[in-house]
């Protein structure tokens, strides 16, 4: 009941903003979604720069990995455990603090707005080119996927492999979910781009 009742305030509050935007049900989902978004950046910044620090302390240690490597080369387990030892000599955790709490407070979020965006939204519901949000859409699933990818890339110590991923399991869901939920991506990645990039020109000093 609670998270009916948290899926319906989700609901309420996108017919609010879509009364706002003229009638615009994705108008409302866009608002919603950004605002979501903009609310969770006072934490996601902090935990994106803890995990900044995180690289960078592991990357300081990358002559002593690779000794480690050429020394337990043949044996995986041997060498797994050289670098959790290295790592716990050197005060470095497995992931940064409040990464996992982080993780934790954005899911139910996440689930909320989905569910609200994917049922309950009415029948038949356009928004600019689209005749119907309930119904999968190319152009927003490209955009998403590619905004995934763009915010992957400008994230600092981003690997071709985790950007590559990020963009076929974006593009992938986006393709067959509904537009609706297309667009909350949308929305979400585009802030994720600005925080990226931001931080990303912080830290060049």
């Amino acid at each position: 009941m609670i998270w009916s009742n948290v899926v319906d305030l989700v609901r309420a509050l996108v017919f609010a903003a879509a009364h706002v935007c003229g009638n615009s049900v994705g108008g409302g989902i866009l608002v919603v979604s950004f605002l979501a978004r903009i609310a969770l950046l006072p934490m996601t910044l902090r935990v994106a720069r803890r995990m900044m620090a995180h690289q960078a302390r592991i990357a300081a240690l990358a002559p002593e990995l690779k000794r480690l490597r050429q020394r337990h080369g043949n044996d995986p387990a041997a060498l797994a455990q050289a670098t959790m030892d290295l790592h716990r000599q050197h005060g470095i955790d497995v992931m940064p603090r409040g990464t996992l709490t982080s993780t934790l407070i954005q899911m139910p979020i996440g689930a909320a707005l989905y569910r609200a965006f994917a049922t309950g939204l009415g029948p038949r519901t356009a928004f600019l080119w689209m005749s119907d949000l309930a119904r999968p859409d190319a152009l927003v699933a490209v955009a998403a996927a590619t905004l995934a990818g763009v915010a992957a890339g400008a994230a600092p110590a981003s690997s071709r492999t985790g950007i590559a991923v990020s963009v076929a399991i974006t593009g992938f869901l986006a393709w067959r979910l509904s537009a609706s939920v297309g667009l909350y991506w949308v929305a979400s990645n585009s802030v994720g781009v600005v925080q990226s990039v931001w931080l990303r020109q912080t830290a060049k000093p």
